[in-house]
This record gives structure tokens, sequence and C-alpha cells, in this order.
């Protein structure tokens, strides 16, 4: 469990959590969210974790047992979504390289005169590289390090959140923060982000949750394991957002500035803290550890996929994994830059991360659902679970009601995604 949440906890909480509360409504994305991960994002998890388990494959590999050549299918959209996703993670990582780096030279900067110039293309290209050498060399340091430093990481979240609250915009970002709109709730595109958001936050439809289910011991009991991962996972994010807001609402920066909003709001705030500088090189030190371990974890899968299909060495597999996730970047990475890359008047990391993030990463996590759960050996896969089947009345709640509860809710979707285009 602390594995896996050391690669899932990361700039997904602190980064891309409070731009979606801040650009969808704010209660209202925070209520859908905790619905779509607990209705949602956790059985289909705990689905993935399970088949994982008992396949003991690659995503495609998985899949193709599965379906056949419709499952090899998903597994490589599912391969690529990643890969897109980690397009422009590596942008973001490279910022929190560049922070972390700033931070020891007690220069911290708005986000505006952070971006001045070509650097975070550079950083961008740092981070590959770094990524290439330890994919390359099977340096497992790393990963076992942010197993023990992520939590230090959440414990300064949590100190960051409460010192927060002592800022005068505390009360109007608790406010926006837990205020609920009727008509925010009821609309489609706040639903469809806070699902995007709980399946990106959790790992569902990327591959990870099936790399690291072929890992684990059997008799494991997925299903309370990915309870706490998932509960672990979006305290960090909604307790992050505390912290944000808080700083936004006190410099008047607007909730609804997109991605650069945690990345202004952090420099704000250990300005205003005593050892802030201190404070600011531990706190950007482990953001850049913390994104770094997720941009590992889903290069793994990647390269898992490409060595199990491919029969490729390490290294060439490596190779191309880094060397695709680069390519396609470059274009997230230049639109924060002097050559301000922008589609549709929004930069290009935006537009990408709203098309996988907000989109095609659901329709991934629930098609993938649909197939696992409808076309695997159900009574082998509730067995992989780990779960001991619980009587309430003459009810039998256990692994099999997970399975058949993912079987539907991509069906569910669907009906709700038509009857939202009609009207």
């Amino acid at each position: 469990m602390l594995a896996t949440i050391a690669g899932i906890v990361g700039l997904g909480n602190l980064w891309r959590f409070p731009a979606m509360v801040g650009r969808h409504g704010g209660g209202a994305f925070l209520a859908a969210y905790v619905v779509c991960v607990l209705a949602v994002a956790v059985p289909l998890a705990a689905l993935e974790s399970a088949c994982g388990g008992l396949a003991r494959r690659s995503p495609v590999g998985l899949f193709r047992r599965a379906a056949g050549r419709v499952g090899a299918v998903v597994g490589w959209a599912t391969v690529a979504m990643t890969v897109v996703i980690l397009s422009y993670y590596f942008v973001i990582t490279g910022w929190t390289l560049g922070y972390a780096m700033d931070a020891i030279l007690a220069r911290l900067r708005p986000f505006t005169e952070f971006t001045e110039g070509y650097t975070t293309l550079w950083l961008f290209l740092l981070v590959g590289g770094a990524v290439y050498v330890v994919l390359g060399r099977e340096v497992a340091a790393i990963e076992r390090a942010s197993t023990y430093l992520v939590p230090v990481l959440v414990i300064m979240v949590v100190g960051l959140a409460v010192q927060g609250q002592t800022l005068d915009g505390a009360a109007e970002a608790r406010s926006f923060y837990a205020g609920v709109s009727g008509e925010a709730l009821t609309d489609p595109t706040v639903w469809r982000a806070a699902a995007g958001q709980a399946f990106y936050s959790v790992g569902v439809g990327q591959g990870i949750l099936i790399a690291y289910g072929s890992f684990v011991p059997a008799g494991t009991n997925l299903l309370r394991s990915t309870m706490v991962i998932a509960s672990a996972n979006g305290l960090v994010s909604i307790i992050s957002g505390l912290m944000v807001f808080a700083v936004a609402f006190t410099f008047d920066i607007p909730p609804s500035t997109g991605t650069e909003l945690s990345f202004t709001a952090f420099p704000r705030a250990f300005a205003e803290l005593p050892a802030g500088g201190v404070l600011a090189v531990v706190f950007f030190g482990l953001l850049f550890l913390a994104g770094f371990t997720s941009c590992l974890s889903g290069s793994v899968v990647v390269l898992s996929s490409l060595r199990d299909e491919w029969d490729l060495g390490r290294s060439a597999a490596a190779r191309w994994t880094v060397g695709v996730i680069v390519v396609l970047g470059v274009p997230s990475a230049l639109s924060f830059t002097d050559a301000a890359w922008s589609l549709a008047d929004r930069p290009v990391l935006d537009r990408v991360d709203q098309l996988a993030g907000s989109g095609v990463i659901v329709v991934l996590g629930l098609a993938g659902a649909l197939v696992l759960a409808r076309r695997l050996p159900r009574r082998a896969v509730a067995a992989s679970f780990g779960v001991d089947p619980v009587r309430i009345g003459r009810v039998t709640l256990g692994a099999t009601t997970v399975i058949s509860w993912a079987a539907i809710v991509p069906l569910v979707a669907l009906a709700l995604f038509v009857v939202g285009t009609v009207a």
C-alpha cells in the first residue's frame, strides 16, 4: 500500500486537483469528486489490481487474455493514454525541479517570471533524461526512498494548510471550497471533470494498478487496500486545496487561474512563513521526488508492455518509452516558455490535460472495466480480491458484488451521457 500511495500521490494532488476545483465551481466539484471516487474509482481500481494479480502480465497481455484482439486494442490504448499523460506530467515535474533549485538559491519567483525564456523546456528534457537513466539501470532506491519521504511531504502539506487558515483570505477560501452551487452540481461538465480527476489521481485506466497488482502477494485484501489508498489520496488532495485557496484568496489570485494556480500560490505561501526559505527547499525537493516517482511508475507500465509485446531488452525499451514521451511533450513544454504555444487560445499543456485527464481517461477506464469484468472468469477474479463475503441479512456482499458493479458502471455512464447530450 505504501508503494502504491507513493506512486500515485504527487502532482495530481497538489497541482491538478486545486486547478480543477478552481475551474469547476469549488464545492460542487469537490462533492462530485468524492462521489466519483467512492462509487466508481474504488471499485474499478480494486478490479484492475485484482486482475493484475491474477494474470501477472502487462496491461496489453492482460486485456488480450480477456478479449483477444479487441482486448489488445484496449490494452495498447491504455498504454498510449499513459504516454500522453506522462508527456505533460514530465513538464510539471520539471517545474518542481526548477522551484527546488530556486529555493536552494533563495530566489523563489512568481510563475510568470519563472517561465520566462526557455528554462522550463530544459527542465523538462532533464527530467526525461533522468527517467531514462533510472529505467535503463533499474535503480529501485529512488522508489524505496519515496515510500518513506512522500509521507513527510504529506505532513508538510497538512502543516501548510493549517497555517493557511490564519491568512486573511482563509474564510473566503473555505466558503468557496465548501459552498455547493445547485447549478454547478447539475452541470455534466463538472461531473466529467470530477470523474477524470478521480481516475487520474487513483490511477484507474492507466495500467499502473494492473502493474502494481501483479506484484501483490496472494491473499492480500485488495478491496480494503484500495479503500485505504483512495482515501489517503483523496485526503491529500482536499487538504492541498485548503492550502492553495487560502493563499489564492489572500493575494487575489483568481481560483480559475488554471494550470499555474498552485505554482503561483506556493511561493507566496513560503514568503509569509517563518523560516520559509528552509521550508521551501524541503517542500519543493519532496514535491519533485513525488512527481519523479510518479513519472517512473507510469514509465514502467509503458516499458513493461514494450518488453513483453515487442521482446525488447530493458535498455531499448527504456529508449523507446522516454523518446516517445519526450517528443509528445515538447509542445506542452513550449506552451509555458517565451514561445507560448497555444491551442484554441489556451496553452497546449492545458488542452492536452483537458482532453486526456478529463475525457479519454474516463472512457478508457470504463471500457477496460467492462472488458475485465465481463470477459475474465468471475470466480478466478473474485478469488484474487482476497476478500471474504459479508452477509447483511439476506444479502451477501463480496468480490463478486464489486465485479458486477464494475460491469454495470460503464453502461450507466453511457446512459447518463446520452441523456445529458439529448437534454
